[in-house]
């Protein structure tokens, strides 16, 4: 496997806070972000996290800024005494806080708006900005974030909260890395593998990949294996794309796109298709997954499915050394399917993994009904 080269317009990611650092929350922005840089055809390079330390704070932007064109910052522009990123920020470049008079206005507006009194003073520090900076809006809370350009590199300041940062990165950050150009066409494909491990598969489709500029990528979401290519060269990807859709052929369900449980919720709400459940092995976990408020018509989970009815029904049977609390390594399902005074029977070992065993029956057990309803086995 050959990687592209990497870019010079890759993107890094600093989040700063004690709580991040300690564990007392998870740095879900940087997953979001990442996501919507990745889905815009953007390199995302490095990702770092530092304590509410102005030295940490400065040191981390300082090597970050060494190999990257543009750095997205989030948190520490609270109105407290360790929201220290914008003095930070102000020192690596030598400019001066400017205090922004319209910025206080709009925390005394919204504290009014919330009807609680007149900001304190500790709020102020919210309107500096380092001199020259352009001032990003929040529409959802006190913190403004700005954007410094510096020497071609692009320096984004923002507030942790997701509720906050989001919208910001979305509504004003996206648009001006895309104004600038830092995206490339990115070719992506992902598919969804089921019945094979990780390690088994990844053998056979890096060796596969190999000879093609294009990177793979794995991400275990049990019982699934994701698998993805993805890559700047078209012609390697259509290529590659060709070669791993016929080796990963006997672990899809339906297109790949998809778990199989989704697949059978919308192929019933596409079709119709009433089918009656009786479920004596997942403990209801089959049915939580299954049932919503539109799929509650059409799934319908019943310790006595009519006779004689039209419709399909299927009871399920097995995990019983699960429910025993057995070790073993392999356990069993069956599912027996009745329509139209007929009856067919499925009976398959499935591996045993502790608890997980569950939601590899719900998913197996979702993708021989959907098989069942797409091949008109009777």
């Amino acid at each position: 496997m050959t990687r592209d080269t990497p870019s010079p317009n890759k993107i890094a990611l600093l989040a700063t806070g004690d709580e991040i650092i300690n564990g007392d929350i998870l740095n879900t922005n940087a997953t979001e972000i990442s996501q919507r840089l990745f889905n815009h055809g953007m390199q995302i390079g490095m990702q770092m996290v530092c304590s509410d330390s102005t030295q940490e704070i400065e040191t981390a932007i300082t090597f970050l800024l060494k190999s990257h064109r543009a750095l997205i910052i989030t948190g520490g522009l609270g109105p407290t005494s360790d929201d220290l990123t914008r003095y930070a920020l102000a020192q690596v470049f030598n400019r001066q806080l400017i205090f922004h008079e319209s910025i206080w206005q709009n925390i005394i507006e919204r504290f009014e708006r919330f009807k609680l009194g007149f900001p304190p003073e500790n709020n102020r520090q919210q309107a500096l900005f380092p001199l020259n900076s352009t001032i990003i809006t929040n529409a959802r809370g006190s913190a403004a974030g700005c954007l410094i350009k510096e020497n071609n590199q692009l320096i984004f300041m923002l507030p942790g909260p997701p509720i906050e940062c989001l919208p910001m990165m979305e509504q004003t950050v996206l648009p001006i890395l895309l104004n600038e150009k830092l995206q490339q066409t990115t070719y992506l494909q992902k598919w969804l593998l089921f019945g094979v491990s990780e390690g088994h598969i990844a053998e056979t489709l890096d060796a596969i990949a190999k000879p093609f500029n294009c990177m793979t990528g794995y991400r275990l979401w049990y019982p699934y294996v994701e698998f993805k290519i993805y890559t700047h060269q078209e012609i390697d990807f259509k290529t590659l794309t060709a070669k791993i859709e016929k080796t990963i052929a006997p672990y899809l369900i339906g297109d790949g796109k998809k778990s199989a449980s989704e697949l059978l919720k919308a192929h019933c709400l596409q079709t119709h298709k009433i089918i009656y459940i009786k479920d004596h092995a997942t403990g209801g976990l089959l049915e939580s997954i299954l049932k919503t408020p539109k799929t509650a018509h059409y799934l319908i989970f019943t310790q006595n499915p009519p006779i004689h009815n039209l419709n399909l029904a299927v009871t399920i049977h097995g995990l019983i050394d699960f429910w025993q609390e057995k070790e073993t390594s392999i356990s069993s399902l069956e599912i027996i399917f009745a329509e139209k005074n007929q009856q067919h029977a499925l009976k398959q070992e499935i591996p045993f993994r502790g608890s997980r065993i569950k939601q590899y029956a719900v998913e197996w057990i979702c993708r021989e009904i959907y098989n069942y309803l797409i091949n008109a086995v009777f």
